[in-house]
């Protein structure tokens, strides 16, 4: 089986709940939004994009040569991949697997997947507002937030009330590719968090290494 990748690498989840936790990132290549502040536009925008057509085989083949069975799957928008996705997850037995996701996108692949990064994209990304697809009734979800400015709280809470998604799975994080934008950032989205009961994600990839790839 083929599909449209973009690099494979061993570092440590940087944002959400397994904040630390060494993981191998598998990055598909594809997205069905245009966030203006994406960091990955490698694996979608034209004009920047590096995507390779990945063999499974191969794929399957570089996953074991680290010394870790957990991965991160992310992209661009993985889901668009499901069939792939739980194509090669079915011949790693033993490995576990969280999904970074837009939400925009039904989940179909549940059964191969142990956690799902659900980070919905409010009108700070530049998309028109969607609807939810990745639910609160599935207990494997948590939900990320970027913030950008203090004003994006407000779309963030009728967010969150209109799905009535609960405070102990929310966690809010500084939109910034730069080590910079994350100190200016963080301290107001931290006192956020305190106030509303939030959890508070450092992107701790872009405090220890900037907006540098394969970490």
């Amino acid at each position: 089986m083929k599909l449209l990748g973009n690099e494979v690498f061993y570092s440590i989840q940087g944002e959400g709940k397994n904040v630390g936790k060494p993981s191998i990132f598998v990055r598909l290549g594809g997205c069905n939004l245009k966030c203006t502040w994406c960091d990955s536009k490698f694996t979608w925008d034209k004009d920047v994009e590096d995507n390779e057509v990945w063999d499974e085989d191969a794929l399957i083949e570089e996953i074991k040569k680290y010394n870790c069975q957990h991965l991160v799957i992310t992209g661009g928008e993985p889901f668009l991949q499901q069939d792939k996705i739980k194509s090669f997850m079915e011949k790693l037995p033993g490995y576990t697997a969280e999904i970074e996701t837009n939400g925009s996108l039904e989940n179909e692949i549940d059964e191969v997947l142990d956690q799902i990064n659900c980070s919905p994209k409010t009108r700070n990304s530049g998309n028109d507002p969607y609807d939810l697809k990745i639910l609160p009734d599935n207990p494997k979800v948590v939900y990320k937030f970027v913030i950008q400015k203090k004003e994006d709280l407000e779309e963030i809470e009728e967010y969150i009330e209109k799905y009535n998604l609960p405070k102990e799975r929310i966690y809010l994080m500084p939109e910034g590719v730069t080590r910079e934008a994350m100190k200016e950032r963080s301290p107001w989205v931290i006192e956020i968090c305190k106030e509303k009961g939030y959890n508070f994600s450092p992107r701790l990839h872009v405090m220890l290494y900037g907006d540098r790839r394969k970490t």
